[in-house]
C-alpha cells in the first residue's frame, strides 16, 4: 500500500503501512515464546490490522484533507491503537505514577490512558489542522524508522536466539519399578502461589492453626521450612516432575526461555513417565499436558495465542466478555471447585494403581471467593487494589476445601495413599517491603506430606525439603530406589530484578 500526495512534494506516505507490518512481525513472534501460531490465525490477524489501516487512514484524509497530514495522524493513531497493551505497562510499570493513580485516582488505568491517548489524539489532529508546514521531514523520517523496525523483527524472528533450557539432573528410568504391594495411589495437590505458615504469620498476621493442626491430626508431615526450586509456576512444575534443576538460575535467563519448551518439559517429565511405565494411570487435573493428556482447564495467564492481545480490540472485546482469554480466567472459579470436588470422589475412578496431579489456582488471582466461599464480582476478583488482603480470603476458603478433600480422599481409599500438598510459589506481590525481602517471600511454600508407614527404604522427610526432592523421597521409600537428594535451592525466575 502506498500513499502518494500531489507531485511538486513528489513524497510517498509508508509509515502507516510500515507500522502495521511491525505490529504484524512483532505479534507473531512474540507468540512464538508460547506456541507457534496457526497459519489461519496469522492470515486473519494480517487481513483485519490491514483492513483497520486502511480505513484509519481514510477516516483521517475526510477530516483533514490533505494525504500527508492524514497519514501522519494515522500512524499515531494506529500506534495507541495497535499497540495499546504496551504502552500500558510502560506507562504503569513507573511506580510513581502508579502509586498516584492507585491512591487517588481509584486504580482507573484504563481510563487514565484512554484520556490521554484521546487528549493526544485530539492535540495531534487540531495541530495537523491548524498548521502550515508542508511535514515533509516528519513524513520522511517516519518512512525511515518503520522501515528500518520492520528489519529489527525479521532479525528478532531469525537470529535472536532463546534461551535453550534443558534439565541438570536428568535420570535413568529404565530400572526404576514399584515394589510395595499393593502400589500405592499417588496425589500430587498443588496449591498455586501458596506461602509458608511462618510468611502468613509474619506478613498477614495471620495463624494458619485449623489447617496445620487438621494435617497434623492425620499424621501428615508439615515441612516447615521449605521453599519452592523456582518462583514461577511453569519452572517450578518442570523442575518438581522431573526430579532435576533446571539450566536456569536468573531471571534474565528465564524471560528467554521459549514457554512451548518448558511445557513439553512438564508433558515428557520424568515422574509421569516412571509411574505410567509401572501400571499407574495418570490422573490430570492440571492446566498442562501430562503424558500427553490434555489438560483439565485451559491457562489463563501463560498460554496466551491470541495475536490481538496486545491491541486495543483485544481490550474493547475482553470487557464485552466474548474474548476466549475471558471466559478461561472466568472459569477458573468453578474449575477449582469442580477439581477439589473430584479429589473427593475416587471412588468412581476405575482402576488402581493413579497418579492424579491437581493444580488448583487457589490461593493465586483471580480472588473469586472471599473466606466464606461467596462469589465475589470479576471487578473485585481481577483488581490489584487490597491485593494481600483479598489473597488471605481466599487462601482460608482454600483451606476449607481441603480439609473437605482431605477427609474424603482418607475415607475413599480401599488402600493408603500417598499425598503431597505444595504451593509451586509464594505470594510475589508483596509491595510494602524492599526488593530482597519480597523475593524471599516469592520462595516460600506450604508443603506438606502424607506418607504410609510401611516403606520398602526409610529415606527421611525433612523440614527443608523442596519439590525437587519430593518425588526423590517418593521413589525412594516406595519403589526401592538409590537416587539422592539434590541440595536445596531457589532462584528467581518470575520477579523483575530491581537494577
Amino acid at each position: 500500500m502506498q500513499f502518494r500526495i500531489s507531485k511538486p512534494i513528489s513524497s510517498y506516505i509508508l509509515h502507516p503501512l510500515f507500522l502495521v507490518l511491525v505490529v504484524i512481525l512483532n505479534a507473531v513472534r512474540n507468540k512464538l515464546a508460547f506456541a507457534p501460531p496457526d497459519f489461519l490465525c496469522v492470515i486473519v490477524f494480517t487481513v483485519a490490522i490491514l483492513g483497520f489501516v486502511f480505513i484509519s487512514y481514510y477516516i483521517c484524509l475526510f477530516l483533514l484533507k490533505e494525504k500527508l497530514k492524514a497519514g501522519i495522524l494515522a500512524s499515531v493513531f494506529l500506534f495507541c491503537m495497535l499497540w495499546y497493551f504496551d504502552i500500558y505497562y510502560l506507562l504503569f510499570g513507573i511506580e510513581s505514577i502508579k502509586e498516584i493513580i492507585t491512591r487517588f485516582l481509584f486504580q482507573k488505568f484504563h481510563v487514565v490512558l484512554l484520556s490521554i491517548i484521546i487528549l493526544l489524539i485530539v492535540s495531534m489532529y487540531f495541530f495537523l489542522k491548524k498548521t502550515n508546514r508542508k511535514l515533509i521531514l516528519l513524513n520522511r523520517y517516519l518512512n525511515i524508522v518503520f522501515f528500518l523496525y520492520i528489519f529489527v523483527e525479521l532479525y528478532k524472528i531469525s537470529f535472536n536466539k532463546q534461551f535453550e533450557v534443558t534439565l541438570l539432573n536428568k535420570l535413568n528410568t529404565k530400572e526404576i519399578h514399584h515394589r510395595s504391594n499393593p502400589p500405592r495411589d499417588i496425589y500430587y495437590i498443588v496449591l498455586d502461589s501458596y506461602t509458608s505458615t511462618s510468611s502468613l504469620k509474619n506478613y498477614w498476621n495471620y495463624d494458619n492453626k485449623e489447617l496445620t493442626d487438621f494435617l497434623k491430626s492425620k499424621d501428615f508431615f508439615i515441612a516447615e521450612n521449605s521453599k519452592c526450586n523456582y518462583n514461577s509456576t511453569l519452572f517450578s512444575i518442570a523442575s518438581s516432575l522431573n526430579m532435576s534443576y533446571l539450566n536456569v538460575e536468573n531471571y534474565k535467563q528465564a524471560k528467554n526461555v521459549q514457554l512451548s519448551k518448558m511445557n513439553d518439559l512438564i508433558n515428557n517429565n520424568v515422574v509421569a513417565k516412571i509411574l505410567s511405565e509401572n501400571g499407574y494411570e495418570i490422573k490430570n487435573l492440571s492446566l498442562f499436558d501430562l503424558k500427553n493428556i490434555p489438560p483439565y482447564y485451559a491457562d489463563p495467564f501463560d498460554r496466551k495465542t491470541n495475536l490481538f492481545d496486545r491491541t486495543i480490540f483485544f481490550f474493547i472485546t475482553e470487557r464485552m466478555n466474548i474474548t476466549k482469554e475471558h471466559q478461561e480466567l472466568m472459569n477458573i472459579a468453578q474449575t477449582n471447585l469442580t477439581i477439589f470436588s473430584m479429589l473427593g470422589s475416587t471412588y468412581n475412578w476405575e482402576r488402581k494403581p493413579i497418579f492424579c496431579y491437581a493444580h488448583l489456582m487457589m490461593p493465586h488471582v483471580p480472588y473469586f471467593f472471599d473466606e466464606n466461599g461467596n462469589k465475589m464480582l470479576e471487578e473485585y476478583a481481577r483488581s490489584e487494589e487490597q491485593e494481600k488482603e483479598k489473597y488471605l480470603s481466599q487462601l482460608k476458603y482454600t483451606n476449607r476445601l481441603l480439609m473437605q478433600a482431605i477427609n474424603s480422599l482418607l475415607s475413599e481409599s480401599k488402600s493408603e495413599s500417598i499425598i503431597i500438598i505444595q504451593g509451586d510459589h509464594g505470594f510475589r506481590h508483596l509491595r510494602e517491603v524492599a526488593f530482597d525481602e519480597q523475593l524471599k517471600e516469592a520462595e516460600t511454600i506450604f508443603n506438606a506430606y502424607y506418607l504410609p508407614s510401611d516403606t520398602l527404604k526409610k529415606t527421611d522427610i525433612y523440614n527443608s525439603v523442596s519439590p525437587v526432592n519430593t518425588f526423590r523421597i517418593i521413589f525412594n521409600n516406595y519403589f526401592g530406589t538409590d537416587l539422592f537428594l539434590l541440595q536445596d535451592k531457589s532462584y528467581n525466575a518470575e520477579i523483575k530484578t530491581n537494577t
